[in-house]
């Protein structure tokens, strides 16, 4: 009867060790894989969202009852807020962005560009309630929402910087042709909410929750917008390529808004 030989030492390690390679290989392409559908959706998301508020704008709702004495002018977006009234928390990361119905008074007459418009209307992002006495009985954010990227991504601006922007995507009062219109700071509106709610109630003369939109109305200005989609969240892994979602210069639709291919020249988020 003849022998059998079995395996060496030597075969089994070598067996063992490239099946763990094969095996370290295939686990990190699909991770790999997962990753980037991850950022794929993320980035769709936010692409969708952002279109549509135009949407919304283009379709607006009533106010409701009780509010008969306002009109819904548009949508304000704030990225970079730091105080969070509607979940009554700081925010936890830099992907939480907040959007406001922007409203005012719907008799307000006048003519002139969009801005001076609105500010005719006394726009602004809360509902100032008052008692049969004049006096502010509450002051109530208008329709707010929160959005947050899916995935841990971050937005940032093209230098990578933190994106700290108002975005008001507004219909003008007498044509009703939708205006973006873009302010280089972070609007902290949760912020002046809640120092308002300290200081007005109670009173007839506070203007602070009135006036914390039309005064900063004259600084806003058109021009194109590059928000740039950190796969990782913002001010990670600087050397990541990140996808371009670009608002066109005084955008006026949903189709205004783009999504530029993470290779294309055109992207101006590598």
């Amino acid at each position: 009867m003849g022998k059998h030989k079995g395996f060496t030492f030597i075969e089994i390690t070598l067996f063992l060790a490239v099946t763990a390679a094969l095996f370290i290989g295939v686990a990190l392409g699909v991770r790999n894989s997962i990753f980037q559908q991850q950022y794929y959706d993320a980035t769709q998301n936010f692409f969708e969202f952002m279109r549509s508020v135009y949407s919304e704008v283009s379709n607006p709702q009533s106010v409701g009852a009780g509010n008969s004495n306002y009109a819904i002018y548009g949508k304000l977006i704030v990225f970079g807020e730091t105080v969070d009234l509607l979940g009554e928390t700081a925010p936890s990361n830099d992907q939480q962005v907040f959007v406001y119905d922007v409203v005012g008074d719907a008799t307000a007459a006048g003519t002139g560009d969009v801005k001076s418009l609105l500010k005719g209307a006394g726009v602004s992002v809360v509902f100032v309630n008052r008692n049969i006495y004049n006096m502010v009985s509450s002051i109530e954010f208008a329709s707010p929402e929160k959005y947050a990227t899916k995935w841990g991504a971050g937005i940032e601006t093209i230098d990578r910087a933190k994106m700290q922007r108002s975005i008001l995507v507004v219909r003008h009062p007498r044509s009703g042709t939708i205006n973006t219109l873009v302010l280089n700071e972070a609007i902290q509106v949760n912020q002046m909410v809640m120092q308002a709610r300290n200081t007005c109630i109670g009173k007839t003369d506070c203007a602070i929750a009135s006036t914390m939109l039309t005064n900063k109305i004259d600084a806003f200005s058109t021009f194109e917008q590059d928000l740039c989609v950190n796969p990782y969240g913002f001010g990670k892994s600087s050397g990541v390529s990140r996808r371009d979602v670009r608002i066109l210069d005084n955008a006026r639709n949903a189709s205004s808004v783009e999504l530029i291919d993470l290779d294309s020249t055109d992207n101006r988020c590598k």
